[in-house]
């Protein structure tokens, strides 16, 4: 069996793990690793990236297989032969995960049986996952491409004004609407700003048109009440008009309770916006004092339980009167702004690259002798 990878996951799919598992293989082909794409199909999202329908193939043809497949569903594809349990055989088995609270979950471990190795992409992760895992844990981030959005894609196409600073937050209800906290996000742009102000604008842009999310609409549009400089876009998008809603757009908020990574913060950065966000958890990989606006926080138990993330687990919750301070200072202070936004594209270009991480995966797998 030839070295190389079978990298599994949802390659199509229009979400954040569809996304991971993109970066994956673009890290893949930077260092010139031999790979083929085996892909999963079975999440709650669009499934019309086509990017790797090149690389697709129907059968796993090299000696390691990556799973872009997480701890909660990885079991459940093998037990329920979505795969098939052949496919572990002399093969070495690596999954990547991501995981937003310092508390791994129990009920996932039936995952570790299937696997010899987990990726994580932060430390945040790493940590959570070690202190469980019977199996080796090596961090290895993502690596972010660069923003390949057309230009003629303007403001006008989304149905929004020119002359404003707009601010962006942007989330997908599959991964938790109270972990990624849009309330707190809309309350601090009230706080920062009247309602009649016509030189900014937040946007609120929700991902995945697979569910019924006709009651989170309802109670967002109550919190934005007549803030007629507050928009919602409730749709799917494809990554060109991701990105070029992000080029758009001023800066990116997240008043997250957690995170795994945060790609779409370092997304952002990426392409020279400045990211306000709260200061802990797996976006830390990338964010520091320097480089974005870290919002204060306090640690408190979740509370009830939200999927997953189950009561007795530690979050963080968003100081919003300093996210507030954070809206008002990149509007009226523009050198600073720019400032920050520049040291925060130059973090993600040199250390978070498709080729940085192509030769952490090179490197290891190297270490393995699989390559």
């Amino acid at each position: 069996m030839s070295g190389g990878v079978n990298l599994f996951g949802y390659i199509r799919a229009e979400l954040g793990v569809g996304e991971s598992c993109r970066l994956a293989a673009n890290s893949l082909e930077n260092v010139d690793i031999p790979f083929g794409i085996i892909n999963y199909p079975v999440c709650a999202a669009r499934q019309e990236d086509l990017t790797w329908a090149h690389k697709e193939i129907k059968e796993p043809l090299f000696n390691t297989n990556i799973f872009h497949i997480n701890a909660d569903q990885l079991e459940i594809a093998f037990r329920y032969d979505i795969l098939n349990r052949r496919l572990l055989e002399n093969r070495y088995n690596i999954a990547v995960w991501h995981w937003e609270l310092p508390e791994f979950p129990d009920e996932f471990a039936a995952s570790f049986k299937m696997i010899d190795e987990v990726w994580a992409p932060s430390t945040f992760i790493f940590e959570s996952i070690s202190k469980k895992s019977p199996v080796p844990v090596v961090k290895i981030p993502h690596g972010l491409c660069d923003n390949h959005a057309s230009q003629t894609i303007g403001r006008k196409y989304f149905m929004l004004p020119d002359n404003r600073f707009l601010f962006l937050m942007m989330y997908d209800p599959n991964s938790s609407p109270h972990r990624k906290n849009p309330q707190g996000v809309i309350s601090a742009f009230k706080m920062a700003f009247a309602k009649d102000e016509s030189s900014v604008g937040l946007i609120i842009k929700i991902n995945n048109s697979q569910i019924d999310r006709s009651v989170e609409l309802e109670q967002l549009k109550k919190e934005i009440g007549d803030y007629k400089n507050i928009y919602i876009i409730d749709k799917v998008m494809n990554r060109n008009e991701i990105n070029a809603l992000m080029n758009v757009t001023n800066c990116l908020v997240s008043l997250h309770r957690s995170e795994g990574f945060g790609l779409p913060l370092a997304e952002a950065m990426a392409c020279g916006k400045p990211v306000i966000a709260t200061g802990w958890s797996g976006n830390m990989e990338f964010m520091n004092e320097a480089n974005s606006c870290l919002v204060r926080y306090e640690l408190e138990r979740v509370g009830q339980d939200w999927g997953p993330y189950k009561a007795e687990q530690f979050w963080a919750d968003p100081d919003i009167d300093h996210a507030a301070y954070y809206m008002k200072k990149v509007v009226e202070d523009p050198v600073w702004c720019s400032k920050t936004a520049a040291r925060g594209k130059d973090t993600i270009q040199k250390h978070f690259s498709p080729k940085k991480s192509g030769q952490l995966m090179k490197s290891r797998l190297n270490e393995l002798e699989l390559l």
